[in-house]
């Protein structure tokens, strides 16, 4: 089930959720852009597990550079429609730079999650698909009631945040419990989407006790 939309209202231009979609449509072309650039750039900029123990410090770089490239036109396609839908609201109601911060910190605490999982694995990782998961965990908490629509198979449907992503969820936890490998990392989507739903609960009571204080005075 893919979104098509939400019918959230915001109040600013999510300059940041265009800049990162930009920023990764051009990373796309660049890769294809040769037949051998793409293999030296997931090569080169993926995200290995190994490589955090053996050389820290590449390591974290490349959890940074890993978020921005993609697999083929249906992987960035799927990423950046998920990030269309949900992530202009979450920039709305976080600011501009908090946004792009919690973007990155979502995409670093997935690969860590991702590591764990198997530290010894020398197969590079890449999407954006664990800093885009943080987004949507930020959004259920956010907009819980928020309508989501959503295409299933030849219908549309009207969906509350809370439900769709929560059923996403469990899809992805699900996934992650089954023996066969399908080349996805589930557990960098499930580390980034609860990163995203506890940050998005820290912000919120902050957010809460700062307007208190604008009532009282």
């Amino acid at each position: 089930m893919f979104p098509a939309g939400d019918e959230t209202k915001r109040y600013s231009h999510p300059i940041v959720l265009y800049m990162l979609i930009g920023v990764n449509v051009g990373v796309f072309i660049l890769e294809f852009s040769d037949p051998w650039a793409y293999e030296l750039m997931i090569l080169s900029y993926g995200f290995i597990p190994r490589l955090l123990i053996i050389n820290p410090v590449e390591g974290i770089l490349r959890m940074f550079t890993s978020m921005f490239l993609h697999a083929d036109i249906l992987h960035i396609f799927g990423n950046m429609l998920f990030l269309y839908v949900f992530g202009d609201n979450v920039e709305d109601r976080m600011g501009h730079g908090r946004f792009l911060f919690f973007y990155l910190l979502f995409g670093v605490v997935a690969d860590l999650a991702h590591f764990m999982i198997d530290p010894a694995s020398i197969t590079p990782a890449i999407g954006a698909s664990g800093a885009i998961s943080g987004v949507m965990g930020a959004y259920m908490v956010m907009f819980p009631f928020a309508r989501v629509r959503v295409f299933y198979r030849f219908f549309m449907v009207r969906l509350p945040a809370i439900v769709y992503l929560g059923f996403w969820f469990l899809m992805q936890l699900f996934e992650s419990m089954l023996p066969e490998y399908t080349g996805i990392a589930y557990w960098a989507h499930i580390g980034g989407f609860v990163t995203g739903v506890i940050v998005a609960l820290l912000f919120f009571r902050r957010e809460r006790r700062h307007r208190i204080v604008i009532q009282y005075y």
